[in-house]
């Protein structure tokens, strides 16, 4: 997390963040809603945010498909009391670690040069795709008092 939060930038502090829900109109499915949050207007592209989430829906899809492998690897599970998961890891474990590296070179690519930090959906129980969002040190002091993050800000005492 270390690296991540370096490329954001050591100068930057966490102004807010912004929550992707996940969308149960197709039922229980793992996908996340594509509508694009008000709090990122001029921060990200909305075609670049949209790609994001798509694609994250599609290895999601991907690894909940059942196929042939999924009952091979059931029935070799149950063969081996699960002992064979010491040493053989699951496909979808394979496609999570593929959504890790995904989210990874986005937020290098895309989201961390301007100020936003995506973070890996298992961290949040699959719950939320969450968006930091940071702001430079220099520039939140001056708009302290004008910006109000969700419902609450940051303001200086008064000066007697």
């Amino acid at each position: 997390m270390e690296t991540e939060l370096q490329a954001v930038g050591r100068g930057a502090s966490l102004a807010h963040q912004v929550f992707i829900q996940r969308d149960y109109s197709d039922g229980t499915s793992c996908r996340f809603q594509v509508q694009f949050p008000s709090e990122l207007e001029g921060r990200v592209e909305r075609s670049l945010f949209e790609d994001t989430v798509k694609t994250l829906n599609d290895y999601y899809a991907e690894a909940e498909q059942v196929g042939g492998r999924s009952y091979l690897e059931g029935g070799v599970a149950c063969a081996t009391a699960y002992l064979i998961f010491l040493c053989m890891e699951t496909r979808y474990e394979k496609v999570l670690r593929k959504v890790a590296a995904y989210i990874q070179e986005q937020n290098q690519k895309v989201y961390a040069p301007r100020g936003l930090l995506i973070s890996d959906p298992i961290q949040r129980g699959m719950r939320v795709i969450e968006i930091s969002i940071y702001e430079d040190r220099g520039s939140t002091d001056s708009s302290l008092g004008s910006s109000s993050v969700s419902g609450s800000t940051a303001r200086s005492p008064p000066v007697s």
